[in-house]
């Protein structure tokens, strides 16, 4: 076998893994909840959800972005060792920002949302502390291309998740014991070790990396406003007036049409590697490609895909959480349609922040936030049809937005290699 055939098997072995890994987390997630709100009852595994929330939340606005920024710095700076790669300040002001604010969260709802625990709040400031590790670890690992180590971590840590609540179930502990599970479980990220020298490559020299707080903070605003479009849906139905009922079956609905999206999140690690090494080559015509395709794909995909989950969506959704949550055809069609064009977008998403256009990316997101509000303010109707018709526009709007973010011809950002 020559070295080149080597690395290809390695490749596929790698991705492989990471699927199998995202596959494994989406199942930890379902039986973590499953476990822990049949030991606790719903009362006492609502703080605990709502710690949850904020994990999940959290690592997507602040986190999976630090994690990608590593990822870029390894692809062009190879030599950039050590778990910061080259960026501390960007580093700890992303952790260090995302604690405080989950602390101070944590203190003010306290007894509003965490069942008047103080327990709960040590677990606030040292979850994005771990959770910050984990994510540098997995941005070394993406980077490195050691893609079969990084699923094997996903899985780690789903283990330790899940290994954490069947402990607390057999042991009879409480809410804020469960909670200590997704402080603890970012370790296993260690037993691959992700922050090891690689072996020197040829790589841009550091100057070309550009000001990385600066890319690192337009991410956050960027992922802050899609995930506003994506999750704040059933609030938002909430405060147009809707009666529990009808909050009830948005949220299941929606949340069953994004989980695909949501497990998404950690197989584009896969694919940022590939599109910086191309974007650093100076030949733009490759990802221009990518970008009309996923484009035209992803808009096409939408249609039908809408169709198909207006028609199955309603039966499937009264399958899985009984006849009383069963949508109108209306709400599953958008919200699936709405769902396959944010996959879409997140791909190209990865070909602006290859080029480091981080700021384009936040201005597409914001005006997406935008065009949500707009939608639900002048179009009438029930609520969750305005919420849910926004959210499908929004997400249209946005792959739309990053397409043309990503074809307009830059000022290069990173000069081609010599």
């Amino acid at each position: 076998m020559t070295r080149s055939d080597a690395v290809r098997r390695a490749l596929r072995t790698g991705t492989t893994m990471m699927v199998v890994g995202t596959a494994f987390s989406a199942i930890e997630a379902y039986a973590f909840q499953v476990i822990g709100g049949r030991v606790l009852g719903p009362e006492g595994f609502a703080p605990v959800s709502v710690m949850w929330t904020v994990l999940f939340l959290g690592f997507t606005v602040f986190l999976l972005p630090l994690e990608q920024m590593v990822i870029r710095r390894r692809v062009l700076s190879p030599n950039s060792v050590g778990p910061f790669a080259g960026a501390p300040v960007s580093v700890i002001a992303i952790i260090g920002g995302a604690s405080v604010l989950t602390t101070a969260f944590a203190v003010l709802a306290r007894d509003s949302l965490l069942a008047g625990d103080a327990g709960f709040i040590p677990v606030a400031a040292l979850m994005f502390v771990g959770h910050g590790v984990l994510a540098l670890g997995r941005g070394h690992l993406a980077g490195s291309h050691r893609f079969a180590a990084y699923g094997t971590v996903v899985v780690l840590d789903a283990a330790a998740k899940l290994t954490g609540a069947i402990v607390v179930a057999l042991m009879g502990w409480g809410p804020v014991a469960l909670s200590w599970a997704l402080v603890v479980s970012p370790v296993v990220v260690f037993a691959v070790r992700p922050f090891r020298v690689a072996p020197a490559r040829e790589g841009s020299p550091d100057g070309v990396l550009g000001q990385d707080l600066r890319f690192v903070t337009a991410y956050v605003v960027a992922t802050a406003a899609s995930q506003t479009v994506l999750a704040a849906g059933p609030l938002v139905v909430g405060a147009l007036g809707a009666a529990s009922a009808s909050i009830s079956v948005f949220f299941v609905t929606t949340t069953l049409f994004r989980g695909p999206m949501s497990a998404s999140y950690n197989l584009v690690a896969r694919i940022l590697p590939m599109a910086t090494r191309r974007a650093a080559s100076g030949d733009d015509r490759p990802l221009d490609r990518w970008v009309v395709r996923l484009l035209a794909g992803g808009l096409t995909a939408a249609v039908v895909v809408g169709l198909l989950g207006a028609v199955l969506g309603p039966w499937t959704v009264a399958l899985l959480y009984g006849a009383e949550f069963r949508p109108d055809a209306w709400l599953a069609g958008l919200a699936a349609a709405g769902v396959l064009a944010g996959m879409a977008g997140l791909v190209t998403t990865q070909i602006l922040v290859a080029r480091g256009r981080t700021d384009r990316l936040a201005m597409v997101w914001l005006a997406a936030v935008a065009l949500a509000a707009l939608t639900i303010a002048v179009v009438p109707g029930e609520p969750a049809f305005r919420v849910v018709l926004a959210f499908c526009l929004a997400e249209a709007g946005a792959l739309v937005g990053l397409s043309g973010a990503a074809l307009i011809r830059p000022r290069p950002m990173i000069p081609a290699q010599p």
